[in-house]
């Protein structure tokens, strides 16, 4: 079980005022399982995890977020165990990958967070890197020529 859920199964029993034994009452849980996921030894299921939160009154979501990701405190920013993948697997990468990897982000990103005069719908045609039609005239020149002015590798 991971660490800081540990710790906030515990914490939270204890800022509640809680015994072990007044969580068994109250939820059903034998106090040796309590124990266990106290201790780590072993894990709660999805819904014991959920019962406990509410008992205690911890927030779930943040808890997890914390669990499994890396939270940044007054940044408003949270990392995702499967972005810190992305990241491990960009390491990884030489230079002229990190530079297609970069290339296709900021134009992603552009495309993605463009303000469009025209609201237009998900079942229209695919979009391509610059924000137009794939099938307007040029586009697909256009696309061309903006990946072949990256460098090659060497």
């Amino acid at each position: 079980m991971n660490d800081y859920l540990i710790s906030q199964i515990k914490q939270g029993r204890i800022n509640k005022g809680l015994k072990q034994s007044d969580v068994a009452k109250l939820t059903g849980i034998k106090n040796t399982t309590l124990s266990n996921y106290e201790n780590g030894v072993t894990e709660p299921d999805i819904d014991t995890f959920l019962a406990l939160c509410e008992l205690y009154e911890l927030d779930f979501v943040s808890i997890m977020e914390e669990a499994y990701g890396i939270n940044i405190p007054g940044k408003n920013f949270h990392i995702r165990t499967s972005e810190i993948e992305h990241i491990k697997k960009y390491r990884d990468l030489d230079d002229h990958g990190k530079e297609m990897v970069d290339f296709t982000l900021h134009k992603e990103w552009e495309r993605s967070t463009a303000v469009c005069d025209n609201v237009v719908s998900y079942s229209a045609s695919p979009k391509a890197a610059r924000n137009n039609y794939i099938n307007e005239p040029g586009e697909v020149e256009k696309t061309y020529e903006d990946l072949s002015s990256l460098k090659r590798p060497e």
